[in-house]
């Protein structure tokens, strides 16, 4: 990343950084996904380069989360729903949507998590097994346990 941006390369860099986020997040890298992710909300802000603010903001919300800030992420994960469905987005609104399940569970709202999550599964017409969905389905079966 730190090439890509010092060649000036802004067109896929939101999307490139949350890749790279997600992967950091996996590692338990908290403060380093939050500081490439400060840098992309400056990116975004300088060129309206949105098409990954949903993801961006998710993140965010994973970063909440893994901090024990379950508010805040909850907050975070449904401003990211409402950004994916603006922009039309489903996919991104399914990722946000399956963080957030866990969180509300973790509230005690777990019939709210599952009625969310089976309504965002429900509306994609697949038969082939979409990462995505595959994450999904997983994450509504831990809640029926």
């Amino acid at each position: 990343m730190v090439l890509w941006r010092g060649q000036g390369v802004v067109f896929h860099t939101p999307e490139k950084t949350c890749e790279l986020c997600d992967l950091l997040l996996r590692a338990g890298r908290l403060e380093e996904a939050s500081q490439m992710l400060d840098d992309v909300d400056t990116l975004v802000f300088d060129t309206d380069e949105a098409s990954y603010l949903a993801e961006c903001i998710r993140l965010r919300g994973q970063i909440a989360a893994g901090r024990g800030d379950l508010a805040g992420a909850a907050r975070l994960f449904e401003t990211a729903i409402a950004t994916a469905r603006r922009q039309q987005a489903r996919f991104f609104e399914l990722r946000a949507t399956t963080q957030l399940a866990p969180v509300l569970a973790r509230q005690g709202r777990v019939n709210d998590a599952e009625t969310r999550l089976r309504s965002v599964i429900d509306a994609f017409e697949t038969r082939y097994p979409v990462v995505d969905l595959v994450a999904a389905q997983w994450a509504l079966d831990l809640l029926g346990q």
